[in-house]
């Protein structure tokens, strides 16, 4: 259980009901994540609206592709609710779930192609050491054949995560599934 009261279906008020049900149709379940911030609709829907855009719009980067950046980034930084809820994602998503935990237990020996390993691989040095982080890294990703388009969602997806790996850890969320 949260450290924090969730907002549950039944204790939400209809506009965050509403929320809800989107979340349902579109993510097939509400989130512990999510009903911690059933007390405040505006930021519900904030984040709502955002990971929405961010993760379930295919914009450049495949769908697929960022849950697996979630996953890798959720198992850099052993956020026990995120790996729960990415590895539960993209089994609903089709993949295997021994490919699932190679990626969140040490993706470098998970059997990607080298242009996503690529994509990794940035999202580990952006996790472990944001600081160094140069030029050399983009360049990088641009031999692999990344657009800057690519980059630019791959960087949000990384910065996503540590920010929700972190909410989840500061308020003792479980995984709810």
């Amino acid at each position: 259980m949260s450290w924090v009261p969730l907002v549950t279906e039944d204790r939400a008020s209809p506009d965050v009901k509403r929320v809800y049900q989107f979340l349902n149709e579109n993510w097939g379940f509400v989130p512990n994540y999510y009903q911690a911030l059933g007390c405040d609709l505006a930021l519900l829907q904030d984040q709502v609206n955002l990971f929405t855009h961010a993760m379930f719009e295919e914009r450049v980067l495949p769908r697929v592709v960022k849950e697996q950046i979630a996953l890798v980034v959720s198992g850099i930084k052993l956020s026990n609710y995120c790996l729960a809820a990415h590895l539960e994602i993209l089994g609903r998503m089709g993949i295997d779930k021994s490919m699932s935990r190679k990626l969140a237990l040490d993706y470098t020996k998970a059997p990607v192609e080298p242009k996503v390993m690529a994509l990794f691989q940035f999202a580990d040095k952006l996790s472990r050491k944001p600081a160094d982080m140069e030029k050399s890294d983009v360049d990088r990703l641009r031999e692999h054949g990344w657009s800057d388009a690519a980059i630019l969602e791959t960087s949000l997806v990384v910065s996503l995560y540590a920010c929700a790996n972190r909410f989840s850890a500061g308020i003792g969320l479980v995984a709810d599934f």
